[in-house]
């Protein structure tokens, strides 16, 4: 066992130190920051407003390889919601342009500047400074008290094993909280190593965690709460509860699979201590290794391919992951298997693909009735199906033969989605996606799907990754 931590310990020190920023990073990124924050105090002087830096940049747990920071504009809790929006975008724009940088308008709970600055990315956020995080007015408002809860508890060393921890989800594919990776968020890494002290130390105790009883409380807010408390968490794998908001699950966005993920790489990294945990796999498999794969899986694949909706990433993952899932239901209905189903998306399209255990089915299809003996469904069965085809009885059950309306995956996909948007989202298709679908869509089978791979090398990235052992 000594030997195993002490071979986990070289290779974690091996790894700080490739992902420590160098002080030429420091000095650049700083020289960039102070340009920013010395035209956005300028600028938000005459309105009598203040400003904050925010992310890991200030806490010091950035890694060598982010350009970005994040500015946040304080207005007094005083001022109404409508106009924070407008004068934060106001001033946020006009941040940018003094700067000659780019601007888009992002959205979290409410619209912010997204702006590349000297090839750097900055978020400029307005939000409430409020005295009390308790009673915040949007959810970005928590941010500065996040801010200085970890610049009280996280010294220099402790800075340098957060980032261990964040390039180690990074490696495995669960770092980010965005509705797209349903994993650990930068702040939820901090705070992990403040409880525990180490990265190696976490490790220990999340290989043996369970999901749904994972629970830490830094600041003891559930003791004085109570079962309502605890009520308010069920379902979540990890319970994190927020130093600053005891309302609040700091590990919320972490999905049950990334829990596990994590947990089970935490075990087989202090088994088997390697770099190859922190460097996320790249490598694809080429167009006729993946031929051979599906031969020799003996499924056959087919996928819905359709122009990306133009939403941020935060809405549209969930309305993907609930059409794949309703998609899937509709197939299982009837009658068809579906072994396995994902979804994917990149600047341009959408692909939600399915790999089919049961694709075709007899034109012909077995229908089980009521016993002989309910005299009144017996003849309900019979007078409903005796037009249709067969119909005998079996021991003291009718069973009736009809003819199977659509006997392919294919066809019923085809059916399914060819019509318009209100019809798709009655059909259960999430609103973005039917109006993207209803504009235009394609199915593709295993092989054109493999012609896409061809074409797309993030996708086929992506669908290779399907086909891997992805959490143990």
């Amino acid at each position: 066992m000594k030997n195993k931590v002490a071979s986990a310990e070289r290779v974690s020190k091996k790894v700080l130190a490739k992902i420590t920023p160098k002080e030429s990073e420091e000095k650049a990124i700083r020289r960039v920051l102070d340009e920013v924050l010395d035209v956005t105090g300028n600028l938000i002087r005459p309105h009598k407003l203040q400003c904050t830096l925010a992310g890991s940049f200030l806490r010091n747990t950035w890694l060598s390889d982010k350009k970005e920071f994040d500015i946040f504009i304080l207005f007094p809790e005083s001022c109404p919601r409508e106009v924070l929006e407008r004068k934060g975008l106001e001033l946020g724009k006009k941040i940018v342009s003094s700067l000659g940088g780019r601007y888009q308008i992002a959205y979290a709970e409410h619209p912010y500047v997204r702006a590349e600055i000297k090839g750097y990315l900055v978020d400029i956020v307005p939000c409430y400074k409020t005295a009390d995080p308790s009673r915040i007015k949007s959810a970005v408002d928590r941010t500065p008290h996040h801010n200085n809860y970890i610049l009280k508890h996280l010294n220099e060393k402790l800075s340098g094993q957060v980032r261990l921890l964040k390039q180690f989800c990074k490696g495995i594919g669960v770092y980010g909280s965005d509705l797209r990776v349903e994993g650990f968020s930068g702040y939820l890494c901090e705070l992990l190593i403040i409880k525990h002290g180490s990265f190696i130390s976490l490790l220990r105790e999340a290989s043996a965690w369970e999901a749904g009883k994972a629970l830490i409380d830094l600041e003891k807010h559930g003791k004085a709460a109570g079962p309502a408390q605890r009520k308010r968490f069920l379902g979540q794998p990890l319970v994190v509860i927020d130093p600053v908001d005891h309302k609040r699950n700091v590990a919320a966005a972490l999905s049950p699979a990334n829990f596990e993920k994590f947990r089970q790489s935490a075990a087989d990294f202090l088994k088997s201590p390697s770099e190859k945990f922190f460097t996320k796999e790249t490598k694809t498999l080429k167009s006729q290794e993946l031929r051979k794969l599906l031969r020799e899986r003996g499924t056959e694949f087919l996928a819905v391919k359709f122009q990306r909706p133009e939403v941020v990433d935060d809405i549209l993952w969930p309305q993907l992951r609930r059409t794949c899932r309703r998609i899937a239901g509709v197939l299982e209905g009837e009658g068809f298997s579906v072994l396995g189903s994902d979804a994917w998306c990149d600047g341009g399209e959408c692909v939600i693909f399915f790999e089919m255990q049961v694709w075709n089915l007899p034109a012909v299809r077995r229908l089980t009735g009521p016993p002989v003996f309910s005299a009144t469904h017996s003849w309900q069965f019979r007078k409903k199906y005796r037009a249709a085809g067969r119909v005998w009885v079996e021991g003291d059950r009718w069973v009736a033969e009809t003819e199977r309306r659509i006997p392919d995956a294919m066809t019923l996909l085809l059916k399914l989605l060819g019509t318009d948007t209100d019809g798709l989202m009655e059909r259960g298709i999430a609103s973005y996606a039917a109006r993207s679908m209803a504009r235009n869509f394609h199915i593709l089978d295993g092989s054109g799907i493999l012609k896409y791979a061809g074409r797309n090398s993030d996708f086929a990235q992506f669908f290779a990754y399907y086909f891997k052992n992805r959490i143990v």
